[in-house]
């Protein structure tokens, strides 16, 4: 049987990938980077959270993938009330016309506000191509109809967008922000009150999206299908001795991998890095129109599932942040650790403990279990790695005076280059970075990269579901 694109060919990728400057020159990369690029940039404009962009992303890909779909049958649709096209019209131009209206309709939708930069991309998408023939206008009408449908399917999904996304849980906080060293319980998460960054004063930490476990997945059953076995207790000496000697230990590339992986709102976020590196991914791979859609698509739907999964665990457990749980149990003590921004290693008392974040953010604003971002990245690398193979050359440097927030005295000195040789290295350094950063205990760690492991097990699941048994997804122009 004809091996499909949803593989990518995952035998060939086994080795380290190495291009020459040759390859690097001559490849050009596909519409869909294009669109990965105006949502990232829309999530961060918008300063959204990790949930509501992941759900961004999962929306604009399965949209894609749609209009992709119609072009072709070697896949199926993941909505009904969608046709195919004729299949002398399965040629590249059609596809990136009928792709680029899908995820256009989507933005728009999403963030009516970014709406001319939007245009400005679809613009620039469709420059050159016969967008005015009859199969031209067909595209187009096939793409919004691919992404209307999708928006449709969408808008009840329990996330809330049209009510600006509105917590409808019922949370509310068993320990408050009044006292910040008294805990009513030991175990449960406190938001906090923290300096605003736009003008003198002080704001309180609000639980981000805490219904987001009950939205709908793409893959898993609902949202608690994967939840781990779990007792919440309060955080052991040991675990909070081994952030508070992390803290003590920060040099300049453990403080560069902190940063490089924080992305806060404001950033493409943790799953929009993700969908980075598919681009940086498809680029060593050289990967054509179709290898790409399929790869974009089923990454995105994993980074929605994993949101789901995370967010239900979340909620469920309600679990305290390590800087409540140290300078609680700590206080009157006198540690050695990070001293602040500007510092390095010194002695801080208990209750001044900070973890090596910003000012005005330093912890997230929503319980600890599990990280966001090592189920994030276990889940991203899982999928990525299960379509074209793990081992991936990756490098990365953060120049001299690069970790903006840490800048009194330049972070770091000189540059700190990372280098990857696999993907699971990739998502094991994102989880260990919020280990360096003070704001994940080992467990919230571990267990996060062991439930974003299996969140891609079920997304690949249903993407291998997607697969016809024949056919053929045409010639390009």
């Amino acid at each position: 049987m004809k091996r499909r694109h949803f593989l990518l060919q995952s035998g060939a990728a086994t080795a380290a990938a190495a291009w020459s400057g040759a390859a690097r020159a001559t490849y050009v990369p596909s519409v869909v980077h294009r669109w990965n690029a105006a949502t990232c940039s829309a999530i961060a404009t918008a300063f959204n959270g990790p949930t509501v962009g992941a759900r961004s992303l999962s929306m604009v890909f399965e949209a894609v993938y749609n209009a992709w779909v119609a072009y072709g049958n070697s896949y199926y649709f993941t909505l009904p009330g969608l046709r195919t096209m004729p299949g002398k019209e399965w040629i590249t131009s059609l596809k990136q016309i009928a792709i680029s209206h899908a995820a256009h309709t989507v933005l728009v939708d999403l963030y009516p506000a970014q709406r001319a930069t939007f245009d400005a991309t679809l613009a620039a998408a469709l420059a050159g191509l016969a967008v005015t023939t009859r199969q031209g206008i067909a595209a187009m009408q096939l793409g919004q109809q691919a992404g209307t449908t999708l928006l449709q399917s969408r808008w009840g999904d329990g996330s809330n967008q049209l009510d600006n996304y509105r917590d409808t849980s019922g949370y509310v906080p068993v320990n408050t922000a009044d006292t910040p060293y008294e805990l009513f319980d030991t175990s449960r998460w406190q938001p906090l009150r923290v300096p605003t960054a736009a003008a003198p004063g002080f704001v309180e930490q609000k639980f981000l999206t805490p219904h987001w476990g009950s939205v709908r997945p793409f893959a898993l059953a609902h949202g608690a299908a994967l939840r781990p076995v779990w007792t919440r207790l309060p955080p052991t000496a040991a675990e909070m001795n081994e952030l508070i000697q992390l803290s003590a230990g920060l040099d300049d590339r453990s403080k560069c991998q902190v940063d490089f992986f924080a992305n806060n709102p404001g950033s493409v976020t943790p799953p929009g890095q993700w969908m980075k590196f598919c681009e940086l991914v498809s680029a060593n791979d050289q990967n054509s129109l179709d290898k790409d859609v399929p790869l974009f698509c089923i990454v995105a739907q994993a980074m929605l599932d994993a949101s789901i999964a995370a967010w239900d665990c979340k909620l469920a457990f309600d679990y305290i942040r390590p800087i409540s749980a140290i300078r609680h149990f700590y206080r009157g003590q006198t540690l050695t650790a990070w001293t602040g921004v500007g510092g390095g290693r010194g002695l801080v008392r208990g209750e001044d403990w900070m973890p090596y974040q910003r000012v005005t953010s330093p912890t997230p604003n929503f319980p600890e279990f599990v990280s966001g971002h090592s189920t994030f990245s276990a889940a991203a690398a899982g999928v990525i790695a299960a379509l074209r193979g793990d081992r991936i050359s990756l490098s990365f440097t953060v120049p001299a005076g690069g970790v903006r927030f840490d800048n009194i005295v330049p972070v770091p000195a000189a540059p700190v280059v990372f280098n990857w040789s696999s993907l699971s290295a990739v998502a094991a350094a994102a989880g260990m970075s919020r280990r360096y950063g003070g704001i994940h205990f080992e467990q919230g760690d571990l267990l996060g990269r062991n439930l974003g492991s299996k969140v891609a097990l079920a997304v690949l699941a249903r993407g291998a579901k997607l697969i016809r048994s024949g056919g053929s997804d045409g010639d390009d122009d």
